[in-house]
This record gives C-alpha cells, sequence and structure tokens, in this order.
C-alpha cells in the first residue's frame, strides 16, 4: 500500500479521488501488519527496527492527512449542496465512511439552515396592507417559492408558493416574466 502517492494524488485535484469503498479497512489491516512484524523484531536498536519505526510514523501521518484532505472535500461538497435546490446525494468516490459522515453533516447543515432562513422568514415578511401601497408596488400571488432576495427598496423577501405579497414593481414585473406570480387585482 503506498499511502504517501495516495495522499499525493488527493492534493492534486478539488474532487475526491477514487478509493475503494473498504479503503480505510484496508488501511488498518496494513498498519496492524506492519506494527505486528515491529513486534516480532528481537532487537529494539535495530537498523531493521528503526526503519520500520519510520514507515509506520510515516505512513501514520500519511494517512491522517489524507482523511484531513477529503474531509475538506467532503465539506465543500455538503456546503454546497445544503444551499442548492436541487441536492446532490452522490456519493461517487467516498468510501464507506466518508458516505456516512457526509450524509450526516448534510442533514446537519439542511436542517440548521432551514432552521435560519424560517427565522429570518418570519421577521422579513413584507407588509401588505392595501392603504399602505402606492404606484411602486404591484400585489402578486405566488406560484412558486422563490430564494430570498433584497428588494430594491432595502428588505429582504423570502417568498413561498401561494403568497400574496406587496412588492416593488420591479421585482413584480421579474417574477411574472419568469411565471413566477401572478399579478393580483384589487376593486376599489
Amino acid at each position: 500500500m503506498d499511502l504517501a502517492n495516495t495522499l499525493r494524488e488527493e492534493r492534486k485535484t478539488a474532487e475526491l479521488q477514487q478509493l475503494e469503498k473498504k479503503f480505510y479497512q484496508q488501511v488498518g489491516v496494513y498498519l496492524a501488519a506492519m506494527e505486528e512484524e515491529l513486534s516480532k523484531i528481537k532487537n529494539p536498536y535495530s537498523i531493521e527496527t528503526q526503519i520500520l519505526q519510520d514507515t509506520l510514523k510515516s505512513e501514520r501521518s500519511c494517512v491522517k492527512k489524507l482523511i484531513d484532505q477529503r474531509m475538506k472535500k467532503i465539506l465543500r461538497k455538503v456546503v454546497r449542496n445544503a444551499s442548492s435546490a436541487s441536492k446532490d446525494d452522490s456519493f461517487s468516490n467516498m468510501t464507506e465512511e466518508e458516505e456516512l459522515i457526509y450524509s450526516q453533516m448534510l442533514s446537519a447543515i439542511t436542517k440548521g439552515r432551514t432552521s435560519i432562513l424560517s427565522q429570518i422568514e418570519h421577521t422579513e415578511r413584507p407588509l401588505m396592507c392595501k392603504k399602505d401601497i402606492d404606484q411602486e408596488y404591484e400585489i402578486v400571488r405566488l406560484l412558486d417559492s422563490v430564494p430570498m432576495f433584497i428588494g430594491v427598496n432595502g428588505k429582504n423577501y423570502l417568498l413561498s408558493k401561494d403568497d400574496i405579497v406587496a412588492l416593488p414593481a420591479v421585482h413584480a414585473r421579474n417574477l411574472r416574466n419568469k411565471k413566477l406570480a401572478v399579478e393580483v387585482k384589487i376593486e376599489r
């Protein structure tokens, strides 16, 4: 097993390199075999012992750096997918242990993000009183949810399907043009 080369290859790209599903189990067996070989050497001060100890230390260091490198890549993928509308649950090139870590982190970050956004939603809803609406605003009903945006009036808008809101005219037109909203007519 060449852990130094595996680490070198992992560092070359932003994407996870292909490892076998049971890679870490194989590394465990490999390191245990080296430790067993070391324990069988009679003279603890021999050159053979020193070489084997140095090799074991180096391999342990490589595997720790490899884990750190891969965790950074997995974390970036989690953050990217947690904020994406379409969740990419692809476990390509991940080991069994990494798949579990990815799933747990994605779940935690998605729940946390949803919780934060729900707090914003409750505090930043636009006012919808008919008497406060002037000619620069239009009333629309949302046909689909839209991501939060900051309006030209400086307010944050987080809109869900079937919301009826008064929006600055420019945003109302944009949403209608994208077939995300329809105009609501108010009879006077």
